[in-house]
């Protein structure tokens, strides 16, 4: 399974998947005033310093990014969790990373509230650099399993609790484009579906607190 989503099949297919992203994300981002999206400044500087820095200093890279035979046989299992600063596309990549966090986590933010849109940004990362390690046996880094799932979380959400057609549509061809991920054999294509189930999962529990929220008020 390819972890890098170098190729060109696999960048015109995150490009769709971003655009289905933005288009559903502006018809159910909520109305009201916005909070100002505190997570998403956390990651894009967490995430960002050691990114840029590593082109500097090549030494950070190193001690961050992903590594099957240091993870499994000299125990540096942090790996696991920093290998999401850890870029290995080049600086063009990591400055467009970059831009894909801070439009990715306001809007999960936005929607999701702050505590879910962080567990759904870190979540699809960790699972999948741990089955990277320890099934595909995959060196590497950076945030892409992080975005993929928390933006087709968003997806799922829309495809669950939208009654806009062109939501659930969109929503639909997202999740399409992960299963056509993983059948070309890249691993993004899992981190994708992965963020999309978890976001299903979500919003099915938002629904049934709201209604049992209104049986409650409801009277007998």
């Amino acid at each position: 399974m390819d972890t890098s989503g170098e190729s060109l099949p696999s960048i015109l297919l995150f490009i769709v998947v971003l655009v289905l992203f933005v288009t559903i994300a502006i018809r159910i981002i909520p109305a009201r005033p916005r909070p100002f999206p505190v997570v998403a400044v956390v990651a894009v500087i967490a995430i960002g310093v050691p990114s840029l820095l590593q082109f500097a200093v090549p030494e950070i890279g190193a001690a961050l990014t992903r590594s099957p035979d240091l993870t499994i046989h000299h125990g540096q299992w942090w790996r696991i969790l920093t290998a999401i600063a850890a870029q290995d596309g080049g600086l063009v990549a990591a400055i467009f990373n970059l831009l894909v966090i801070a439009a990715a986590v306001a809007v999960g933010e936005w929607v999701w509230g702050r505590w879910r849109a962080v567990v759904l940004y870190l979540l699809p990362s960790v699972v999948l650099n741990l089955v990277a390690v320890f099934v595909w046996h995959a060196t590497g880094g950076g945030s892409s399993f992080a975005d993929d799932g928390l933006m087709l979380s968003v997806c799922g959400l829309g495809l669950v609790a939208s009654s806009r057609v062109v939501v659930r549509v969109c929503a639909s061809a997202a999740i399409l484009v992960g299963v056509i991920l993983v059948v070309l054999g890249d691993a993004h294509g899992v981190a994708m579906l992965l963020g999309a189930a978890l976001g299903i999962l979500f919003a099915l529990l938002r629904q049934d607190r709201a209604r049992r929220r209104v049986g409650v008020v409801s009277p007998a």
